[in-house]
């Protein structure tokens, strides 16, 4: 029989090898889209792409990662708050000290911004405060928000209301955008200064809270979060084998979901085209952005789950333990991914911002990613935390934490 201790620590691994299998998801778009994080000017639209393999591997991207990872990610991110709260009596000392790290995180999450506009931490740390105010709902409120959210029902509704009264709008509002501003950040990334660059991502923090509420991302974000909550607990990570027949029929139904979401589309927009029906670009944008939400969600739920389950398989643990170290030190592997982007990309750098294309930076990103496994799994033989893990703990304690590993601890067994 498997002790409880014994489930824990399994279900700790697998949610890390979650986290480390995200980041690489979250490398591979940041690297090829040069950690640019935005609509491009038009005269630069096609700025990564210098040939055939360039597009292929866009593509590649575009429908098999971009969007996806970010939703994983979110999740434990929730997940991760519920793990934090059974271990506390959930009392105010707790929502007081947890609330600490999210303005801890802010800060950190600021400072990356000023040098990538991309950042998700600053947007973690504001809507981690969601958490807060819904932790104590019941389990049946719960899931029902989140699902709700997770659906982006909230922008579906706003768009519905938009093709209804506003039918005369433009519809997706991340195609007016003004062509200097675009030119002139672009401009910045490629040849300005250290200082120009912070300042230049300063100002965008403005644009991407219109780009979280605009697309719908922070309603979904939230959504994960509370999802993560659901699940940490209805104890979804333990007792394996008496899931899964669940986490089977949640991947086949992912897989039947990703499959209509293809034939709608090809149903609603070529059917439209083949009658000779125009579209508003208001049906389009309502449309067409709630089906690649639904799309990506189950995709995260596929690329979830089979890693869960393949996780279980004797031959298939140690290949994904690769993932262990990367994902147990999470918020230095995303911190240090941003680092060597910007170092290879921005004029601070290399300056190879537009001069590669999508493929060779593709390649970058998985020899990158090789790299942070290998160092991830030498600092964990020295170290508890990776370093910003560390920092973060610190600073939430307001003391210095232990960090090198202790070597003169012997280990018991009974």
């Amino acid at each position: 029989m498997v002790s409880s201790l014994e489930k824990q620590a399994g279900r700790i691994e697998v949610i890390d090898v979650l986290r480390g299998f995200t980041l690489l998801g979250i490398i591979l778009v940041h690297m090829t889209e040069q950690y640019y994080a935005g609509q491009a000017p038009e005269q630069y639209a096609n700025f990564a792409s210098k040939g055939l393999m360039d597009n292929i591997v866009s593509g590649f991207v575009g429908i098999f990662v971009q969007g996806k990872f970010y939703m994983i990610f979110s999740f434990l991110f929730g997940l991760s708050f519920y793990l934090q709260l059974s271990k506390s009596d959930g009392s105010i000392g707790f929502v007081t000290r947890f609330f600490w790290r999210l303005l801890i995180l802010f800060g950190i999450g600021f400072v990356h911004h000023l040098h990538y506009r991309g950042d998700i931490l600053t947007i973690y740390a504001t809507l981690g405060i969601g958490l807060l105010l819904t932790y104590r709902l019941p389990d049946k409120y719960l899931l029902v928000i989140a699902l709700l959210l997770v659906l982006n029902v909230p922008s579906l509704l706003i768009r519905l209301k938009d093709v209804i009264w506003n039918p005369a709008n433009s519809g997706n509002p991340f195609m007016s955008a003004d062509q200097n501003s675009l030119l002139a950040y672009y401009n910045t990334l490629k040849s300005g200064t250290y200082i120009e660059i912070l300042k230049a991502n300063f100002s965008e923090f403005s644009s991407k809270t219109d780009f979280q509420i605009a697309s719908g991302r922070v309603y979904i974000t939230l959504g994960l979060f509370l999802l993560g909550l659901y699940a940490g607990r209805k104890n979804i990570f333990e007792d394996f084998e008496s899931k899964k027949s669940f986490f089977k029929k949640l991947l086949k139904g992912s897989l039947w979901t990703l499959l209509g979401c293809v034939l709608f589309s090809a149903a609603f927009f070529g059917g439209a085209q083949a009658l000779g029906l125009i579209l508003s670009d208001q049906l389009q944008w309502m449309v067409g952005g709630e089906v690649y939400d639904v799309f990506n969600a189950a995709f995260a739920t596929i690329y979830t789950m089979g890693v869960v389950l393949l996780f279980q398989k004797e031959k298939w643990k140690p290949r994904l333990m690769h993932f262990y170290a990367v994902g147990r030190m999470g918020l230095t592997t995303y911190l240090m991914q941003t680092f060597f982007g910007v170092l290879i990309f921005f004029s601070i750098g290399f300056g190879l911002f537009g001069e590669i294309g999508s493929s060779i930076a593709f390649a970058v990103a998985i020899s990158l990613y090789i790299v942070q496994i290998q160092f991830s799994k030498f600092w964990l033989k020295h170290f508890e935390y990776g370093i910003f893990e560390w920092l973060w703990r610190s600073l939430t304690y307001l003391r210095i934490q232990p960090l090198r590993k202790a070597t003169n601890l012997k280990v018991v067994t009974s």
